[in-house]
């Protein structure tokens, strides 16, 4: 009876002092080793085409929601280089109604020739939309290991669908 009642008070013992060791009362000691940190806006993209959307819409709710929904279609984009893990950011902006969207893409070697750069959908309440359409600007910009610059701008309307 001695010897399990030792066996287990050596096991406690361990248990007790590995969880205190590795816990917050000893800083710097550490059992689990520090995930890699991942290196965003590195390496290369060189854009060769974009192809924008043209119009964008706000469609009211169905069922006598008081709510419009924003429905932006993705901008195409063509690379003729991609290397590392270069961001590209989608941007809508409504300056009427005082709005900018923005959704940021990172990518990697994966990501292949060609990629669609979706915008994250919204929604405006019924007060919030007076007009008929709005003017907009959409702009695809880039983050890589040559710096920040923007690929592509169009002007484009944004039509209200009752």
């Amino acid at each position: 009876m001695e010897r399990a009642r030792a066996v287990i008070t050596s096991v406690i013992a361990i248990i007790l002092g590995v969880t205190l060791l590795s816990g917050p009362l000893v800083p710097g000691v550490t059992l689990a080793s520090e995930p890699e940190p991942v290196a965003l806006e590195t390496g290369n993209v060189t854009v060769a085409a974009v192809e924008m959307p043209e119009q964008v819409t706000l469609e009211a709710g169905s069922y006598g929601a008081a709510s419009y929904y924003l429905d932006a279609p993705p901008a195409h984009v063509k690379f003729s280089n991609l290397t590392g893990r270069p961001t590209l950011v989608y941007k809508l902006t409504i300056e009427e109604l005082g709005y900018t969207r923005t959704t940021n893409h990172f990518l990697d070697d994966s990501a292949g020739d060609t990629y669609d750069l979706t915008l994250a959908s919204d929604t405006f309440t019924d007060g919030e939309i007076e007009h008929e359409q709005y003017t907009g600007t959409v702009i695809v910009s880039k983050r890589d290991g040559a710096g920040h610059g923007v690929v592509a701008t169009r002007n484009i309307t944004i039509s209200v669908v009752e």
